[in-house]
Formats: structure tokens, sequence, C-alpha cells
């Protein structure tokens, strides 16, 4: 699995979110701020995890964008799902075809564990998980230099 820019600032966007998760919407220039990302591309980002269900999007001056579920509802598979959709580490795992080798290859096995255990961490780590090591870090780092 090959993580894209795309993937990244959506994760970083969803952390930022659930850091402010309950109490209302976030502006995506505050988001794109925050998280130094660009805010047009973050808008396509956002417009992508919306239309999968996992953020809600008001309009109006007091609008803004937030998670459509609890952050523990939401995995990183579902956001690099709604966002890069399945992207295999190797070409011949989902087209067996692409290589001549592919029935018999003791790489293709390995590629194939890979990927199951990098589906199944994904599948098990949640937003929430990550906002809360995020939170730990920044408090941790902060400690050093008062």
């Amino acid at each position: 699995m090959k993580l894209t820019m795309k993937g990244d600032y959506g994760l970083r966007a969803m952390l930022d979110m659930a850091a402010y998760y309950g109490q209302g919407p976030i502006e995506s220039s505050d988001i794109a701020r925050r998280q130094y990302v660009p805010e047009q591309y973050l808008d396509q980002i956002l417009m992508a995890l919306r239309k999968e269900g996992l953020v809600k999007s008001i309009r109006g001056p007091k609008g803004g964008h937030m998670l459509a579920k609890h952050p523990g509802q939401i995995s990183m598979a579902q956001v690099m799902q709604a966002l890069e959709g399945y992207v295999p580490p190797m070409e011949c795992l989902p087209n067996p075809d692409f290589c001549k080798l592919s029935p018999g290859c003791a790489l293709r096995e390995v590629w194939q564990k890979i990927d199951e255990m990098t589906q199944q961490i994904l599948g098990s780590t949640t937003i929430e998980e990550l906002a809360q090591r995020h939170r730990t870090e920044e408090s941790t780092e902060t400690m050093y230099y008062i």
C-alpha cells in the first residue's frame, strides 16, 4: 500500500476533527492552517469523506465540518478506502495475470501476507486511538519545553 498526500492529508484532517469532536463544526481554513494542508485540496478531500458518510458539513456563517460518527467508530481503513480505494502493495495481488510468475511465486505469497496484515492494522486502528496518541505525544513534547 502506498500512502499518497491525499491519504495523509485526509487522515490528518480526521485527527483534527476528532480533537474537536462534539464541539460543533470546524472551518476548513482552521483545519488547513493547523495541519499544513492547502485549503482547496482539503476541500476536495472533505468532499470525498462526506460522500462516504465519514464527515458532515454545514453551510453558513457558523458552518464547517465535523466527524459524522464518533471517532471510535471510524477506522483508518475506512478513511483510506474513501480516499484511495484499495491499493495493493503489488499489482499481481488483485490481478494474478499481471505477471507470468504469479501462480507459483514465493514473493507473491509474502506480498499477500503483508497486504493482509496491513489491512488488519488499518481496520483495527480507529481515529479515536490515533487522536489519543497524538494528544499524548503533544503533551509529552510540551513538557520538555517547559
